[in-house]
């Protein structure tokens, strides 16, 4: 450790179940020269080591008392039904201590309800607070989401202390302790552009960065999933939106894997942020599945295989009119400027001309349908260029430069 460079490690555990293993983790945090708080969320058995902030604190904060839990306990065994409790109380409790200025990193342990725990208070900090999950298994995305948390995965079960675990525990605390050394950089000084990207309109996305370099604009692209994205609009990190690829349109509203998603292209428009939308990627669902396993109602439709698993299904015109539905009802509603950017010869790599994916009449049915149902507010911009062609990522770079001057963000 660096002098002058203490910092608060909070550790969350069921000290009932992982006690040992937070104790252990707790002193070889100290021994850096670090400082702890150790937080309590189980429910059944004595804790093994002494909390800083029990499990009553903890079930408070949730919204009931300890003992109405544990009676819950006895009377069902859905154990979920309780466990939210402590996830909700964890978060809170992890959050107040963030205020406080009391949260450097945070490093939780656990097996599956302990990783709920732990995720759930990692997801109510803000990006940049360093966040260590040392758990039993690998989790779906649907707990994890699109966080800056990292999953440390141990090489056996986390159930007191032995020589093989607790080498994974000692790197598990050196791990924290070096991101919370971490200093973070200074106030941005240029506006920071993000851009949504895709393989298959990468090359387009790198030039647009170097347009908006030489404009005086810093940015940064999210491949395939805009929810961190979102998060630093609401935090007010982002002075505005490119959109490149909104390819999760299709996964969110029309295959609905994505429920929780459902405010996707909100953000902007609730910030009065400039926003420009480019259909990239829209000729594409994107299956991570191989093509002997293809759904039923894929099956007979164009395809492209992206790789073993990932196998791509041309879009529809009732696909596309469903995006297009979706896609005029939130720029409609947005409180700031507004365009989209419609490439006439193709969307991605393989939506052009001799490609597999080459369907112009889908996707004049996609411009019809924008053009019915936006707002005259919100412009719609035709280019007679592929997505991919020098020209057409020019015009859109000059677009929105146009529109962020408009807005009052200008480069520095």
């Amino acid at each position: 450790m660096k002098k002058g460079t203490v910092r608060t490690i909070v550790l969350l555990a069921t000290l009932d179940t992982k006690g040992l293993a937070t104790g252990y983790i707790r002193d070889q945090i100290r021994a850096r020269g670090h400082k702890t708080i150790v937080i309590d969320a189980g429910i059944l058995d004595k804790p093994e080591v002494q909390a800083d902030i029990s499990r009553e604190e903890v079930a408070r904060a949730g919204g009931t008392s300890l003992d109405e839990l544990l009676l819950r306990a006895q009377k069902t065994s859905d154990r979920m039904q309780i466990i939210q409790v402590m996830i909700e109380g964890a978060a809170r409790t992890v959050k107040k201590l963030y205020d406080q200025g009391k949260v450097d990193g945070l490093l939780s342990v656990g097996g599956s309800m302990g990783t709920a725990i732990g995720v759930g208070a990692m997801k109510n900090l803000p990006l940049g607070i360093p966040k260590l999950m040392v758990a039993t298994h690998f989790y779906p995305q649907a707990l994890v989401s699109e966080s800056d948390l990292t999953v440390m995965q141990c090489p056996a079960d986390i159930m007191g202390l032995n020589p093989v675990i607790n080498f994974t525990f000692a790197q598990a605390a050196s791990a924290i302790c070096a991101m919370a050394e971490v200093k973070r950089e200074g106030k941005k000084i240029r506006p920071l552009v993000a851009m949504t990207g895709l393989g298959v309109t990468t090359p387009a996305v790198m030039k647009l960065q170097k347009l908006f370099e030489t404009m005086g604009y810093d940015n940064v692209v999210f491949h395939g999933n805009s929810e961190v994205m979102d998060e630093l609009v609401e935090e007010g990190v982002i002075d505005g939106i490119m959109d490149f690829s909104p390819q999760e349109l299709l996964r969110i509203f029309v295959m609905k894997e994505w429920p929780w998603r459902k405010s996707r292209l909100e953000s902007a428009g609730r910030k009065g942020l400039p926003q420009v939308i480019v259909p990239g990627s829209l000729d594409m669902i994107v299956l991570r599945v191989a093509k002997d396993n293809l759904p039923t109602p894929y099956k007979n439709r164009k395809i492209y295989m992206h790789g073993p698993f990932i196998t791509a299904i041309r879009t529809n015109v009732e696909e596309l009119n469903q995006v297009a539905e979706i896609m005029a009802d939130k720029m409609n509603r947005s409180t700031g400027p507004g365009a989209v950017v419609f490439p006439l010869r193709g969307f991605s790599a393989i939506d052009k001309e001799g490609f597999a994916f080459y369907d112009p009449q889908t996707n004049g049915s996609f411009l019809k349908g924008l053009k019915e149902k936006l707002k005259k507010g919100v412009e719609i911009i035709e280019v007679d260029a592929h997505i991919l062609d020098d020209a057409f990522v020019k015009e859109v770079a000059r677009i929105y430069d146009s529109m962020a001057k408009r807005a009052m963000i200008r480069p520095g």
